[in-house]
């Protein structure tokens, strides 16, 4: 780098000087030698690989190849360890994993337990509360509505829910104005409605 940087200041004054003192070929000459010359020295800038040849003997080399067969031996085996110990971490996590996924299956099936149970249970007692209320507004709900679907002995929706109801299902009270009467099950379920519970 600093035989460049010596050719770049060479070139440059003896152009400066050449183009002062009209010297046009020697300003052209400069300007050649300038790129040629920078060119040359950037590329030699590049740092050379040497070798060095070392004679030894056949005792020093014969040592050397023996510690080169047991450092190789070495990496071998420690290659192997580590082999080893990868293979016993992974079945490890392998085995962690079907654990921990056996024991969320567990509590998912426990969850899942607990959850039908207790919705079975809060139906039971919301069908135990309705059967009460019931029985207490039996003659209530017989005031309630014009229209008992008992006695229509066709299939009567209500507009209203979008429930229909049957004639050998029990008697529901309803206004008539609610009232929307099916040939069928089936027309009743394609216009929408469900059957009732009861």
């Amino acid at each position: 780098m600093m035989f460049f940087l010596i050719w770049l200041l060479l070139c440059a004054g003896g152009g400066y000087w050449a183009f002062t003192h009209h010297r046009k070929w020697l300003v052209a000459l400069s300007a050649v030698l300038f790129v040629f010359g920078g060119i040359g020295a950037l590329g030699s800038t590049q740092p050379t690989v040497t070798t060095k040849t070392v004679k030894v003997g056949t005792q020093r080399l014969s040592k050397a190849q023996q510690e080169s067969r047991q450092l190789a031996a070495s990496a071998s085996r420690q290659d192997k360890a580590f082999a080893l110990v990868d293979s016993q971490v992974a079945t490890s996590n392998s085995v962690s994993e079907s654990k921990a996924d056996s024991a969320s299956e567990a509590t998912a099936s426990s969850q899942a337990t607990a959850k039908s149970a207790s919705k079975a249970a809060a139906k039971a007692a919301a069908h135990q509360e309705a059967s009460s209320q019931h029985t207490q507004t039996s003659n209530a709900s017989h005031r309630q509505g014009d229209l008992d679907t008992n006695k229509a002995q066709k299939i009567v929706g209500n507009r209203n829910s979008k429930i229909y109801h049957t004639p050998d299902q029990a008697g529901y009270h309803m206004n008539s104005s609610n009232a929307v009467y099916f040939q069928t099950e089936a027309q009743a379920k394609a216009a929408g409605y469900r059957k009732a519970l009861r």
